[in-house]
């Protein structure tokens, strides 16, 4: 999806790439290119999920680090601003995860921690709770962005998809008082990203004002933004300019190699 862009960037930026942990159909267009397996960091946002994601980014960290800047697409970009914010919030006297990030056609962040985010259990088919994930946790997620049902796709859907009947399925999602789904929103939550980002998306894209919410959970100092003419893609007629944002963003960190 980035080699075009990359290979327009300057050849000594240093690139290490992450594979995701869960197994999941390809995306449209994908299959057409690219052999199975096909993998996603989550199947579905549950907090236990970001959790997880989050410790394979800190130990890629640990092992492969430091990084100056990430770069995600898609879940990998929502991934990032999420992993991002825990670090900043459970360790605001130390150096950021990353000096700066790109994000690029961006669904929104989930949290792991309940004390963040939109509870937004009900839109992922678990109906029959009771009360909200804490005391005044805003239950609503804005209708714009109910963008997919696939994407609004619960644990348990994941796992009745393939047995069980209707009514077992009914059963398990009322019994399920231990899965959480909490999304970052700039209208709950008082935490911004303190880095410099990047924000690219287009305007037939899907995801396009969930990208833009993202934007807003970002400092306006601190943020360029790109909005391309495409979908949910990097269109090589908008790479030079996508390039220029990025290159603008990263001369702000005054370092001799760029290691993403």
């Amino acid at each position: 999806m980035a080699v075009h862009l990359r290979s327009l960037l300057p050849l000594d930026y240093e690139w290490v790439f992450i594979d995701g942990l869960a197994e999941c159909d390809a995306a449209p267009g994908v299959a057409a290119f690219f052999s199975a397996p096909y993998l996603c960091w989550y199947t579905t946002p549950t907090t236990t999920k970001m959790d997880l994601a989050h410790q394979l980014i800190s130990s890629v960290i640990l092992n492969d680090g430091p990084f100056d800047a990430v770069m995600g697409f898609s879940q990998g970009a929502a991934l990032a601003a999420s992993a991002i914010l825990r670090h900043q919030i459970q360790q605001p006297s130390k150096p950021p995860l990353f000096r700066m990030a790109i994000f690029i056609c961006s669904p929104m962040p989930f949290s792991q921690s309940l004390d963040f985010g939109i509870d937004a259990r009900r839109y992922f088919g678990l109906r029959s709770i009771q009360g909200p994930s804490r005391p005044g946790c805003s239950t609503t997620v804005p209708n714009y962005l109910v963008t997919d049902p696939a994407y609004l796709k619960s644990e348990e859907d994941q796992d009745d998809s393939s047995s069980g009947s209707e009514d077992e399925s009914q059963s398990v999602r009322r019994e399920a008082p231990s899965i959480f789904y909490q999304m970052y929103h700039f209208s709950v939550d008082e935490v911004r990203l303190q880095i410099p980002t990047v924000h690219i998306y287009g305007r037939q894209d899907k995801w396009r004002l969930h990208s833009k919410d993202l934007v807003n959970l970002c400092p306006k100092n601190l943020r360029t933004v790109f909005e391309h003419d495409g979908g949910h893609e990097i269109p090589k007629s908008a790479s030079e300019d996508i390039c220029d944002a990025i290159e603008i963003a990263i001369a702000s960190l005054s370092v001799d190699v760029v290691k993403f």
